[in-house]
């Protein structure tokens, strides 16, 4: 991969970082996400709230459920899941609706969106025959049209390629990558996309001198396909970030860029590119204003842990007066889901409806 992106570099002249890293994850060929590579859990670069196990899909799919019936049980409901990643997710949701709703199971179709082919292959391998018939594979998001139910996405916003800019001698530069004889270096430069340009006069010049941050260009596309995906529903999208105020706050001098490899952080991009994870913090305050220019209303933003216990509640109740031998497990994950030191505070949920 680094030979393929140095030689773009020196054939072509510098890129953006965004193009950087676009290549860097989703290279078909050579990508982070193209390779036969368990990059998800104890054996790989990093965990999510799903690889702990079957808890997370559980709440989510009660909470989905409890939606479906606020609708008035439709017929159908349509579950659309960009970044689907293998399937995991879909098979959680999928099979704890079959258990303890099975009115609500016939109602849901799942709907996963994936570019990935090695995670379609994946898919195809996890779900197979036992969930045949519920659910479909799409390659965007934007194939989707005027359907009722939910959009849901976990740490998905977090992998979007980002622009890098830099505050230096009173002025927004954006950072480009250009090729030198040490290797790809950052190369600054007078931002040009109109849209970025906006993003840097609205924050403003009260920074430090070297003052770094990121500019999110694919969260207004994702707000705007996952509206148009719905007719009516619930769009709730999972993952790591600030409010804006936390975001930028001048103290914030190098941005929330980071890389993982066997769950160690680095802060340097660049380096082994197609071998690490790139992700960057969501801005939370950014994202709801977008969803809410796409027609989506009543936000409310939650730790992961006061969403999930909010919805667990009923569940929990059950286990006391109802265990098997699971519930001891079921604890556990939900409790590394939850607990402040763990997954609770770590991730937030965003929450709207149209």
């Amino acid at each position: 991969m680094l030979k393929k992106i140095r030689r773009r570099l020196t054939e072509h002249g510098p890129i953006t970082f965004r193009q950087w890293m676009e290549v860097a994850l989703y290279d078909p060929t050579y990508g982070y996400y193209a390779a036969d590579i368990k990059r998800v859990g104890m054996g790989g670069d990093f965990i999510t709230s799903i690889s702990i196990g079957r808890c997370f899909g559980l709440l989510l799919a009660r909470r989905l459920a409890g939606f479906w019936k606020e609708c008035g049980k439709p017929d159908t409901f349509h579950i659309i899941e960009p970044g689907a990643h293998d399937g995991s997710l879909c098979a959680d949701i999928l099979d704890e609706a079959r258990a303890f709703c099975p009115e609500f199971y016939q109602a849901a179709h799942y709907h996963l969106i994936e570019t990935t082919p090695a995670l379609r292959r994946a898919q195809e391998k996890k779900l197979g025959n036992s969930l045949s018939g519920k659910y479909t594979t799409h390659t965007a998001l934007s194939d989707i049209h005027g359907l009722h139910g939910a959009v849901l996405s976990n740490e998905l916003i977090d992998a979007f390629p980002v622009d890098l800019i830099r505050f230096e001698h009173g002025q927004w530069w954006q950072l480009l990558v250009e090729e030198t004889q040490e290797g790809p270096q950052w190369l600054p430069t007078q931002c040009q996309a109109p849209e970025l340009r906006g993003f840097c006069q609205s924050l403003g010049t009260s920074f430090p001198e070297g003052y770094t941050t990121e500019y999110n260009p694919g969260i207004t596309r994702f707000t705007q396909e996952a509206s148009a995906a719905l007719a009516k529903g619930l769009f709730i999208t999972i993952d790591y970030g600030y409010h804006a105020d936390d975001y930028y706050h001048p103290d914030r001098c190098t941005g929330t860029l980071q890389t993982y490899h066997k769950h160690q952080k680095s802060d340097n991009p660049l380096e082994r590119p197609g071998e690490i994870d790139i992700t960057c913090h969501v801005d939370f305050t950014r994202l709801t204003t977008a969803a809410e220019s796409a027609g989506f209303e009543s936000p409310t933003l939650s730790p992961q842990a006061s969403y999930l216990t909010q919805h667990a509640r009923p569940w929990l109740l059950s286990l006391e007066t109802s265990p098997t031998d699971e519930t001891p497990a079921l604890l556990r994950q939900f409790q590394t889901l939850t607990h402040p030191a763990m997954l609770g505070t770590k991730f937030s949920v965003l929450e709207m409806q149209k």
